[in-house]
């Protein structure tokens, strides 16, 4: 009988165990998940009830039985629970109660439930955080196959002053170089990913519906980029209708016009305008041209939500696809320019009118030489001074004991300092979420304790990406939102408090941030002189559209996200992008080229006619056409003068030349825009033509000569092809005009000699001689008029 009493003592109060320590878990090993904890903060006298799940490892488990053990000792500050939970701290527990799941094959799991007595916290504590474990064993009283740590948070009754909670979670696209390729089923799939049904975005929102969380949203989310396209898109009713892109932002009034320096970099001081739009429309685009683009109609599905969220949620936005702000800031002129471009975009209207405060959100360490550079940017941009948020450990006044979240800083809109290791357990993807739950419950109770009776807040932020899920998040907030030293704030609670907080500075050596952690960026010299290449082209089509409003923001844009932080950790993604961005701009410059047909030049001086073509779907204008001969047989007087072509057009330039000898000449035409910069391919190079030069001081007459020589020869070849003339030639065709009359016959003498001239040879001379005379007397009166 006494040994049986004393059994269900011990059984009722527990024995005292050693604390084990956990060993580096492997995927061989069995696993255990807490699904609840209820209640989630443990009260005095009543029971607790864990559920959850074990897994077998890759062994079986044909007895497994699980233990949890309960010590009375209170893990008081931060660094006393993370070592408990690491297995580093001992601290004396006593077994409470067990549980048998069942035999288990390898990998096969179970469900457990194990309730702790409320006998056992029968305690006096206020608050306190009570180091509780959980063992497995394979039949009763083996020694333990594994040990997992966890707490158990106690509170007697809520405080009167509980800690302020400011939830962020970041709303971004991913690092998918596909989302600013060009139109096509790959461009379609990376947007249906990034934001629409079933992506991380929709089932945050989803999740998180009943949460007060502050969204941290990159404006790129929901007003996606044009296509990398190798042509514009036609002109519409809507677009602008002549010159250069002239929208103003919002606030800074800077024109979307890309102004280059002479090296490529962009020098315009006030940022540019991007999509200055108010339609929410899925049939329009977020700069309000109408659009068949999928990536706009999910983007409209999005504004919707995000101008219906439930009450108590609260945006922030970052710069126009998240600048690497840390990286950019210390990349010198280049860089900072990128800030600048980035932060002087406007919201669309609709967007701005959910939330108007921009927050700075630098992915790596910065001191106040980078924080003051970042925040420089919004002041030459001529934007409100921004939100900056930063680790806790930055500033000066961070101290052992947790302060207030929200600060005030000179240059700033306010800083928001945020808790490493909090966030870290909240958005970390590894790990079980209910161990990480608790860990996060004691851990804060902990920091709650440092102060009780003092007003202050924390800041929690998930990382960008890689984040818990949704589930996980909502899980862990949920839990948060039921300890009663902790209490709700807004992110427009957290801005109005941060903008009149207690003045603080940010320190003048580099902070590390250990959460999210840093992955290498994709910023560097290469990178950004190839922004500056690009912006440099996309100044020259600028210069060079008709209607270029609604081209080039977009275009400006799909160039700038190569210095977003979604590519720190994906170089190669970035470097796709850039690919994309580039290809499509060269072929834009491509498509207004010169002809190369051989041109003949068969004079001393004048204009030469080369062909002009445009393959834009729009107008151009400007377009300047300059020649180089490289033989000294042709000279170039005068270029000639730019021209404008119609869309898909053609066109003819007349330089004026003159020839200095005769030959085949090439000649390189040199294609650009108005502002100089090259057109046609490949990447700008020159085309060459073939001018025949034949000039008139020396050809001329051997044409002439030859032109006679052929009439000569065609003229012995008609006498040849005629032959002799006969009777025939002259008898009077039918029609032919009369012919001229006969000799009369009493004009015609007989001139034969007499025959006594020829009968003695003596006196023949004589007889010859008056013979002779007779004739020319009679010749002489035949030939008188008859009438004198």
């Amino acid at each position: 009988m006494l040994a049986a009493l004393l059994a269900l003592g011990c059984l009722l109060i527990g024995v005292p165990t050693a604390a084990a320590v956990p060993h580096a878990a492997t995927s061989l090993d069995p696993s255990l998940a807490i699904t609840a904890v209820t209640p989630t903060v443990a009260a005095p006298k009543k029971p607790v009830t864990i559920t959850g799940s074990l897994t077998a490892g890759s062994s079986a488990l044909t007895a497994p039985v699980l233990t949890a053990s309960l010590g009375t000792s209170d893990l008081d500050t931060v660094s006393a629970v993370r070592s408990w939970n690491a297995g580093t701290l001992p601290a004396s527990t006593r077994n409470r109660a067990t549980a048998r799941p069942g035999s288990l094959n390898p990998g096969g799991f179970e469900q457990f439930t194990i309730t702790i007595p409320a006998a056992a916290l029968a305690l006096s504590y206020s608050n306190a955080n009570l180091p509780l474990s959980i063992s497995l064993s394979n039949g009763a009283g083996s020694a333990p196959l594994r040990v997992w740590h966890t707490t158990l948070s106690f509170v007697r009754s809520a405080p009167a002053v509980p800690l302020r909670v400011t939830w962020l979670v970041p709303l971004m696209l991913p690092a998918d170089s596909a989302l600013f390729g060009p139109t096509g089923a790959d461009r379609t799939a990376a947007w249906q990913n990034a934001i629409g049904p079933g992506s991380r975005i929709d089932t945050l929102l989803r999740s998180l519906a009943g949460q007060p969380v502050t969204w941290v949203i990159d404006p790129a989310v929901i007003a996606p980029t044009a296509p990398a396209d190798r042509n514009v898109p036609a002109a519409s009713s809507t677009t602008g209708s002549s010159g250069p892109s002239s929208s103003t932002t919002g606030t800074g009034g800077a024109s979307s016009t890309p102004s280059t320096s002479s090296s490529g970099d962009p020098t315009s001081p006030g940022g540019t305008s991007q999509t200055p739009s108010s339609g929410t429309s899925s049939s329009s685009s977020p700069n309000g041209r109408a659009s068949t683009d999928p990536a706009d109609t999910l983007a409209a599905q999005l504004r919707t939500r995000l101008s219906n969220l439930p009450a108590g949620q609260s945006v922030l936005w970052t710069p126009f696809d998240d600048p690497d702000l840390s990286a950019l800031a210390t990349s010198g002129a280049r860089g900072q320019q990128l800030i600048r471009e980035d932060v002087g975009r406007s919201l669309p209207t609709d967007m701005a009118a959910v939330s108007s405060t921009s927050i700075a959100w630098p992915a790596a360490g910065v001191d106040a030489g980078v924080v003051g550079t970042i925040t420089d940017a919004w002041t030459k941009a001529r934007r409100p001074a921004p939100v900056v948020l930063l680790p806790k450990e930055a500033t000066t006044d961070a101290g052992d004991a947790t302060g207030t979240a929200e600060r005030s800083a000179t240059g700033t809109g306010g800083l928001l300092l945020y808790d490493q290791q909090l966030s870290a357990l909240a958005g970390a993807a590894d790990g079980d979420i209910g161990l990480r739950t608790q860990q996060f419950l004691a851990q804060s109770l902990a920091v709650y304790g440092e102060r009780p009776a003092t007003a202050r807040s924390l800041a929690i932020v998930v990382p960008r990406s890689a984040g818990a899920s949704a589930a996980q998040l909502a899980t862990i907030i949920a839990a948060a939102r039921t300890a009663p030293w902790l209490a709700d704030r807004t992110g427009n609670q957290a801005v109005r408090v941060a903008r009149s907080g207690v003045p603080d500075t940010v320190r003048s050596e580099r902070t590390a941030v250990t959460f999210p952690e840093p992955r290498t960026t994709a910023v560097n010299p290469a990178s950004l002189n190839g922004i500056g290449v690009q912006r440099r082209q996309l100044s020259g089509l600028n210069s060079l559209l008709v209607s270029s409003g609604d081209v080039i923001s977009d275009r400006l844009r799909l160039i700038d996200n190569l210095g977003s932080a979604r590519w720190r950790g994906y170089t190669l993604g970035a470097t796709h992008s850039a690919q994309y961005s580039a290809g499509a701009l060269t072929s834009l410059l491509s498509l207004v080229s010169v002809s190369t047909s051989p041109v003949n030049f068969f004079t001393d001086r004048g204009a030469l006619a080369i062909n002009v073509v445009n393959k834009l779907n729009r107008p151009v204008r400007g377009v300047r056409v300059v020649l180089q001969p490289r033989a000294i047989q042709l000279k170039v007087r005068q270029q000639a003068p730019p021209i404008s072509l119609g869309a898909g057009g053609l066109g003819i330039v007349r330089p004026e030349v003159a020839a200095a000898g005769s030959g085949s000449v090439p000649v390189d035409a040199l294609i650009e825009t108005a502002n100089g910069v090259p057109l046609g391919a490949p990447r700008g190079t020159t085309a060459n033509l073939q001018v025949n030069v034949r000039p008139t001081a020396t050809w001329i007459y051997w044409v002439l000569g030859g032109v006679a020589g052929l009439i000569l020869i065609g003229g012995v070849i008609r006498s040849i092809r005629r032959g002799p003339r006969t009777e025939q030639d002259v008898t009077p065709q039918p029609g032919s005009p009369p012919p001229r009359d006969a000799t009369p016959g009493d004009a015609i003498v007989a001139s034969t000699p007499s025959p006594s001239a020829t009968s003695t040879r003596t006196g023949e001379g004589t007889a010859s001689t008056a013979s002779t005379a007779t004739t020319a007397t009679t010749d002489e009166r035949a030939a008188e008029d008859p009438d004198e």
